[in-house]
């Protein structure tokens, strides 16, 4: 339809469904209606176009958005969703009135204006799951301040800590994905409209008062960039990455920990498979997904990095492309974040086994190595050397930690320095005491029951903050969209 005037030949057809982005459209078609309803009543208070003109296409497209998107007979040669309801309001008006839907503006601030209007609420949305799976954490991490477990570096075991904490680094990350995410919204809820092809136009409209009415905090203010920049789409993308990869990580240690080898948590059936062949098996497969869609995730990232990098500014039709990969890491973050906090809720922490297992990695002997500096007053380097030699006759003589003495010490420090070191019994079995090793880490942020209880009490504040900002957030959004429906007949 657009082909007439510049081009008279119809588009190939095979061309013509290559280049149409209707399957993908479904996602905008309600924003689609509300953004040319707003840019309508612009036009009307602007004098731009006359009050029963402006009426009677706010009338057609009121009955519009009330169809269904598959309702609609789509045509390729139609291209996208924008032709679609501009077809369909000169099929019920007419060229005369119904043509002037497309006056003062493009597809390409229209195309521009619907993404981020869909995605500032898709944004608010993961947010909401993301804030719905760190309530479940904390909870979790709450009934296990004193369940002790062994922290890794390298995958091996390192010094003792508690299943809160570890959950805590969790939680801490799960806030900063939704500060990342805060700041895309900001960055997304500018408005594009008024920009037109990229060098606005001519027409004496009002930009700051269709952005109002579409809810929008401020304007794209340069029209070149508002219709060729997709990188507060790339942003978005980035972040939800960054958050699908901090749940992958949870779900790889998920896995491994329900492993018979390290047989700390338990899956619930729910959450699980068994093998065709092998039953005895339980396999974790919904953790393993949550991997493979954080890989998803980023390799939608990537796609939408090449397809930006080598493009020249303004409007180009590869920018058609990155709008299908940035909805789906929407949509597999959104499933991701779903089926992970209903997994959590139904997670059993197997308080023995991670004990036991703090216990064979001799996880305490860096407490032990602080405790000789403290009493003996010898570099922390040297003490690091004689309670290594001290691990190595453990293992070699296959001595568990509860079995080790001061004379394995004294042995350990006359091989290294050549002489005794100085430590009290009771000094030495504290220091290997586990309870002890964690209460003493009192640290801002440690491990230790009490600090941990202070730690949750502040996620559990900055979680309450986001869920009054994300409601207020939410709350103006549908304000916006029931206004923009009203019309003609309200607002």
């Amino acid at each position: 339809m657009h082909r007439k005037g510049r081009i008279e030949e119809a588009m190939d057809s095979n061309a013509a469904e290559y280049t149409a982005s209707l399957k993908d459209d479904t996602k905008l078609f309600e924003a689609v209606v509300l953004i040319n309803k707003a840019h309508l009543k612009m036009l009307g208070e602007t004098g731009i176009l006359k009050d029963s003109e402006v009426r009677k296409i706010l009338e057609v497209l009121s009955e519009l958005q009330q169809k269904d998107f598959e309702e609609l007979h789509l045509r390729p040669e139609l291209e996208d969703i924008h032709m679609v309801v501009e077809e369909y309001v000169k099929d019920k008006l007419g060229e005369e009135v119904g043509g002037k839907l497309h006056t003062a503006k493009s597809r390409n601030d229209q195309v521009a204006t619907a993404i981020r209007f869909v995605l500032r609420d898709e944004i608010l949305k993961v947010q909401e799951l993301t804030v719905e799976l760190a309530d479940e954490v904390i909870k979790m991490a709450g009934e296990n301040v004193e369940t002790l477990m062994p922290g890794y570096t390298h995958l091996q075991v390192a010094e003792p800590t508690t299943f809160a904490h570890y959950l805590g680094n969790y939680i801490q990350a799960f806030i900063r994905d939704l500060e990342r995410l805060s700041l895309s919204y900001e960055i997304t809820n500018r408005c594009p409209m008024g920009s037109c092809a990229f060098a606005g136009t001519s027409f004496p409209i009002d930009r700051n008062l269709t952005s109002s009415l579409l809810g929008f905090d401020s304007l794209c203010e340069n029209t070149m960039d508002a219709t060729g920049s997709r990188d507060f789409a790339l942003q978005a993308m980035a972040d939800l990455s960054i958050l699908m990869t901090n749940i992958s990580r949870l779900s790889e240690e998920l896995v491994l920990w329900s492993s018979a080898e390290f047989n700390m948590v338990e899956i619930s059936g729910e959450f699980s498979s068994t093998s065709s062949i092998m039953p005895q098996k339980k396999n974790p497969v919904v953790a393993e997904l949550e991997r493979a869609k954080g890989g998803r995730t980023v390799g939608n990232l990537v796609g939408g990095f090449s397809i930006m990098k080598n493009l020249p500014q303004a409007y180009n039709l590869d920018l058609q492309e990155l709008t299908p990969l940035l909805w789906d890491s929407v949509r597999q973050t959104k499933s991701s974040l779903k089926v992970m906090k209903g997994m959590f809720e139904k997670i059993n922490p197997i308080n023995e086994n991670m004990r036991n297992n703090v216990e064979r990695g001799y996880a305490t002997l860096t407490e032990l190595a602080n405790t000789i500096v403290k009493e003996s007053g010898i570099s922390f380097r040297k003490a690091h050397e004689v309670v290594g030699k001290l691990s190595s006759l453990a293992v070699e003589e296959e001595k568990s930690l509860r079995e080790l003495t001061v004379g394995d010490l004294k042995v350990a420090s006359e091989k290294v320095m050549g002489e005794e070191i100085k430590i009290s019994e009771e000094k030495f079995e504290k220091a290997l005491d586990l309870n002890s090793c964690i209460e003493n880490r009192n640290v801002e942020g440690g491990p230790s029951p009490e600090s941990m209880k202070e730690e949750l009490s502040k996620f559990e504040k900055r979680i309450d903050e986001y869920k009054e900002e994300l409601c207020q957030k939410g709350d103006k959004q549908s304000k916006t969209r029931e206004k923009l429906k009203s019309f003609p007949n309200g607002g």
